[in-house]
């Protein structure tokens, strides 16, 4: 059996900044054992999360030109391979797929991390120039991190991956960040009241569904006195406010753009909502059980199951509100991008039951509270980091 002791270890990820991915990478490199050398290269320096270790920048932003594209992809593959002679790492960890590809052609030495639903990211034409080069490639590395069971399954059944090559080690939090930063005071009068606040967070755009929270909130406005907070910024903004606007909700939905510290906003919140089509592994949910909020989320794939419910078959949807033991699963919506006074979908109306549920039964929000925060334990930083630890010391 071979040590992670004494190890070089190189990150590969295109930024720093703003995601799951890029959050993680900032916790590996915070408390991984000190005996393991650790270099983070980014294709572009960007930069919002803590870390430790050596920063390289390779200098090459994203681009949506095609021909830019292609030039920026061999500009990194040979400012990468370079660096590669001069540093000599036991291994190479990369994340997002384009830093994927590029770990796989440049080193023997690869262990790549997958950390999103793929049968749904490669549509469209670029897409499909990922999928092949997915099917391709991935084999060749050795060792494949991905971020849930579910996203494992994807990769075998839609990818023609080999089982042997895939583990799954599940996206870690931290506990004593995550309670020090909820204690930090907001002054916004909606968290001083005792109106109860409905809360999600996400990128506003497609894949997250937030415009069916909105349109279901209007209908539990009309029952429940009650407050919604949207956590996130995106493309989506400008149609979402429209829809608030539409619908005369201006007074009671918070649009709180993106935060440094969510955590300060979650912890005096009521009730947390994921409407998501699909996902890796929602960093989201274990931030807002961390923080003892009881949880609804959409069964979608990968993740809010494996979660919510993790004695249950991944491959199940449910068709009605689930009570499940860690909290409460609703049908996944439809991508439609409604209008305000469309009707509600069938969708929407069960997560309407299951929210109005939990806010008139304070004992099931006082029930699913403790099951968050035990729940969010499994996930604790110190334990998914023993994880990593043995996958660099193992591999040969």
């Amino acid at each position: 059996m071979e040590s992670s002791k004494n190890k070089k270890i190189i990150f590969l990820i295109p930024t720093l900044a703003n995601g799951g991915a890029e959050k993680v990478v900032s916790e590996l490199s915070l408390n991984l054992s000190n005996d393991i050398e650790r270099i983070i290269v980014l294709f572009n320096k960007k930069i919002s999360y803590p870390y430790k270790g050596k920063l390289i920048s390779l200098d090459c932003p994203a681009s949506q030109n095609f021909f830019l594209k292609i030039i920026h992809f061999l500009q990194r593959f040979y400012r990468f391979k370079k660096l590669l002679k001069q540093e000599n790492p036991d291994w190479v960890i990369s994340f997002m797929e384009t830093a994927n590809i590029i770990n796989i052609i440049t080193n023997k030495k690869s262990i790549i991390s997958v950390r999103v639903f793929l049968s749904k990211i490669c549509q469209g034409f670029y897409g499909k120039i990922y999928k092949i080069l997915i099917k391709i490639l991935y084999n060749k590395t050795t060792k494949i991190i991905t971020v849930s069971n579910g996203v494992g399954a994807d990769l075998i059944k839609n990818f023609n991956i080999k089982e042997n090559k895939i583990e799954t080690i599940y996206n870690p939090i931290n506990f004593e960040k995550i309670n020090q930063l909820a204690q930090e005071k907001i002054n916004h009068p909606w968290f001083k009241n005792n109106i109860p606040i409905i809360i999600t967070s996400g990128r506003l755009t497609g894949q997250k569904g937030q415009w069916h929270l909105i349109r279901t909130f209007a209908e539990i406005k009309k029952h429940y006195s009650c407050q919604l907070a949207i956590l996130g910024q995106g493309e989506l903004e400008q149609y979402l406010k429209k829809i608030v606007k539409d619908l005369n909700l201006e007074k009671d939905v918070l649009f709180l753009g993106w935060q440094k510290n969510p955590f300060k906003y979650l912890s005096k919140s009521d009730i947390f909502v994921l409407t998501s089509f699909f996902e890796g592994f929602p960093n989201v949910l274990l931030e807002a059980m961390a923080c003892g909020l009881p949880i609804i989320s959409s069964d979608c794939p990968c993740g809010p199951r494996e979660i919510l419910a993790p004695h249950t078959n991944i491959n199940y949807q449910t068709k009605d509100i689930e009570y499940a033991e860690y909290g409460i699963l609703t049908p996944v919506d439809d991508e439609k991008l409604y209008s305000a006074n469309a009707p509600l979908t069938f969708e929407e109306k069960i997560l309407s039951q299951a929210i109005l549920a939990l806010l008139k039964n304070k004992n099931l929000q006082d029930k699913y509270k403790q099951k968050s925060l035990e729940r969010a334990r499994d996930f604790d930083v110190k334990k998914i980091i023993k994880q990593w630890e043995k996958i660099i010391g193992l591999i040969n």
